[in-house]
């Protein structure tokens, strides 16, 4: 295989990889980092698609790159996953079968033809009631990733694939740990990724508001100082020496130390077996001087770096004397050239050939409908004239015998399709409402990173302008008649250099599923005040 350039593409920047793949192995020949003009992407949605293009072209010109395939990795709080778990089924085909059959339970929304699924074993499982696989399920919208197609038809570059950024990152984490159960820590420019491994099962997934750059602030917030001096504070070991004690630096990144000391042991406190046996750190933390063996402290394990990645190599000539501390800010693209979501725009659409069959399945559908509907309104005319006919014995016999009979039979078809009903209830369909219902009261000044419900249980991770701004969230959530055991797990607050402080949280609560007659109860009991009231007047 050829050249490949991976792209990710974020808010306000690009960046690079140029990439050679024999096999399972890949080779990284150039990475670089390009600036976008402002408001041309919107949380990996790209609003101006030819100003990306224009970027992206001189980019490629500049760094005497020519023109061969293209690979995106795509970030947004927008994609939506769910970890599931259902019987184990070793083919592909099989489990993909159960996940669409049971789409709407994991995404409850009305529009999921507008979505992209994709799945991900993540376990197998075996215990006392059987064999099951734990899937992870990751629903993308189209639109997004059709915007990247259009990219790249741009560009006059072929798409190799189109994959997640979480996945990419799970994928070049599997490679490189294989044994022992490892809190692996992925630290990237904004966020970290805290994951707990056992051999090359990942059991455990969360991502954390604060990354390279957020250690830097801290240090230039706690030292008073601009970012860029604190940045070469923490990139040479003579100027920390001097400029910072041990027990300062454990402060300056105390909040990122207690997230993830939280996420071990929330997991652990789940599962009472897993010990976690050591700890591995990958991504832009490697390149911050004493930041391992602070960390270390904090955590009370060993952290040992990843530096040279098991499955990528660096070329021996490259443009930019590019090596593994430098390649660290470039992880996200390199798990998709290993085992890609392979996200595709239009997937159906194969020209010709794909529309004749389109055309003719709609013909078919077209006849199977019309057919159903000519069924249908045959039956009703023949229940009709079945009906009439009953009345009219009814009507001149009036057996009671048949009258209780009858009854029975309409009581057991009731109950037995109120069964089917009731079974199909379930507290998860609340799920999109409360969403509806966010959008409408939840406080500007807080935003979710990440959701995830199970059975109605919503574990909700997130930022607020501080905790008066977290409070009426909590508020206005306690307000909503079908949310209840609203709680506020962990709170963690960072102060900027005016005082204002910002609170990352994690907060749970319970879906209730309404019940079926309390707007009937609700209607009658106005009528009744409503009669009475008449009467009185």
């Amino acid at each position: 295989m050829g050249n490949i350039l991976s792209v990710l593409i974020e808010n306000s920047d690009m960046r690079i990889c140029e990439i050679a793949k024999s096999g399972a192995a890949i080779t990284v020949k150039n990475a670089f980092q390009v600036e976008l003009p402002s408001g041309t992407v919107d949380d990996g949605v790209i609003v101006d698609v030819e100003a990306v293009a224009k970027v992206l072209y001189a980019a490629l010109k500049n760094n005497n790159i020519k023109r061969g395939k293209i690979a995106f990795v795509i970030t947004s709080r927008k994609i939506a996953n769910k970890e599931v778990t259902l019987p184990y089924v070793k083919n592909e085909a099989k489990i993909e079968e159960m996940i669409k059959a049971n789409i709407e339970d994991y995404f409850p929304m009305n529009n999921l033809e507008d979505y992209i699924i994709r799945q991900t074993v993540l376990e197998t499982v075996e215990n006392a009631e059987g064999k099951n696989n734990n899937i992870l399920v990751t629903a993308v919208q189209k639109q997004m990733v059709e915007e990247y197609y259009r990219l790249a038809s741009m560009l006059k570059m072929p798409v190799e694939t189109v994959d997640y950024y979480n996945n990419s990152l799970y994928q070049l984490l599997r490679k490189q740990l294989t044994q022992g159960v490892v809190l692996a820590i992925q630290m990237d420019e904004n966020a970290t990724m805290v994951s707990i491994m056992r051999d090359k099962v990942q059991l455990f997934k969360r991502s954390i508001p604060y990354g390279k750059q957020t250690i830097i602030r801290n240090l230039a917030e706690f030292k008073s100082i601009d970012e860029e001096e604190a940045e070469a504070i923490l990139s040479d070991p003579r100027k920390l020496d001097l400029e910072l004690t041990p027990e300062e630096y454990s402060e300056v990144i105390r909040d990122f130390s207690s997230s993830v000391t939280r996420m071990a042991e929330f997991h652990t406190s789940r599962n009472p077996g897993t010990v976690i046996e050591q700890i591995r750190l990958m991504g832009t933390g490697i390149n911050l001087i004493g930041f391992t063996e602070i960390l270390g402290k904090e955590l009370g394990l060993e952290v040992v770096t990843i530096k040279e990645l098991n499955g990528v190599k660096i070329a021996k000539k490259n443009l930019h004397g590019l090596n593994y501390e430098l390649l660290a800010d470039y992880l996200p693209l390199l798990g998709s050239m290993m085992q890609s979501l392979n996200l595709k725009a239009g997937e159906q659409k194969k020209g010709t050939d794909w529309h004749r069959i389109a055309y003719l399945l709609i013909a078919v559908a077209l006849l199977a409908n019309a057919a159903m509907a000519g069924f249908f309104i045959w039956q009703y005319f023949t229940m009709k004239e079945v009906k009439a006919n009953l009345e009219t014995q009814i009507a001149a016999e009036e057996p009671a015998e048949a009258v209780y009979n009858a009854y029975n039979n309409a009581q057991s078809d009731y109950t037995q399709i109120k069964e089917y009903y009731d079974s199909t209830k379930n507290s998860n369909e609340m799920l999109y409402t409360m969403i509806l219902d966010l959008e409408e009261v939840m406080p500007e000044s807080v935003g979710i990173t990440n959701l995830t419900a199970e059975n109605g249980a919503v574990d909700i991770t997130g930022v607020a302008g501080g905790k008066s701004a977290l409070s009426k969230f909590v508020i206005e959530l306690k307000k909503l008649s079908y949310v209840s055991n609203v709680r506020v797990e962990n709170v963690a607050d960072t102060y900027d250099e005016f005082g204002n402080s910002t609170s990352a949280f994690n907060l749970n609560l319970q879906l209730n599923f309404p019940e079926e007659n309390s707007e009937e109860v609700t209607e009658e009991e106005n009528t009744e005040q409503s009669t009475g009231e008449d009467s009185e007047s």
